[in-house]
Formats: structure tokens, sequence, C-alpha cells
């Protein structure tokens, strides 16, 4: 197989379980493609800044998968639903779904882990 058929056969999308306390399931989040990057980097900086109104939600939309079928859960319809849900749910997959797909740096504690092995909690119960 030659390194160009290597790479494009690769799976290389990361994703982890994400334990969302407020609605007592666990879900999927997945890094983006090339492509869903690029449109929410293009949502991102149209305007005069950043809207984040539009851009949480549609990392959510882009990112949250179902773990058990691999469906996604969302579609664009849902934006303006997935903004009346709860915030803590909303940023702790949000999040993941940006440090899976390179928007956050990696802090030290997370290198050298296996992305497909973390479950993230909701912090606010601290």
């Amino acid at each position: 197989m030659s390194l160009r058929d290597q790479i494009l056969n690769s799976n290389d999308i990361p994703k982890e379980l994400v334990k969302v306390k407020e609605w007592n399931i666990e879900i999927e989040v997945r890094g983006m493609t090339g492509a869903e990057r690029t449109r929410i980097l293009d949502l991102a900086q149209a305007g005069d800044g950043m809207n984040l109104q539009m851009v949480y939600p549609e990392i959510v939309i882009s990112t949250a998968f179902d773990a058990e079928t691999g469906e996604k859960i969302f579609n664009p319809e849902d934006r303006t639903a997935l903004l009346s849900k709860s915030a803590n749910a909303l940023d702790a997959l949000a999040t993941v779904g940006m440090r899976l797909s390179g928007f956050l740096a990696e802090t030290s504690n997370d290198l050298g882990k296996d992305s497909s092995e973390t479950v993230i909690e909701d912090s606010s119960s601290n």
C-alpha cells in the first residue's frame, strides 16, 4: 500500500466518551473533519467578531454522536433548541469537540493519553 493510500484509508478522527451529568447520558464526541472545521472557522469569523451563539451549537452538532449507533445526534435545525439547554452540558461537549478538532491546545495532563478511553465529567459539581 502506498503512503498516500495509507493516509487516505486511515481512521484518524479521535473520539471520546463524555458523561453529561445534566442529561444522565454518555455521548461520543468526535473530532471534526477538515471540511467541518473549516466551515466552523468561517462561521466564527463572519461579521465583526466571533459569534459564540452560532459557533457553540455548531460544534456540538458537528461532534456529538450516539455512542451505541455511531449516528449524529443533532442536526442544524436543533441549533435554537440546543441554546435552551444547560450551558454546562453544552460547554462540556463543545470543549471536548474543540480539543479533538485542534481548536484547543492539549494540556500536559492529556499528552500520551488514548483519547478513545477518556471520560469527561461535568465540573459544576465541584
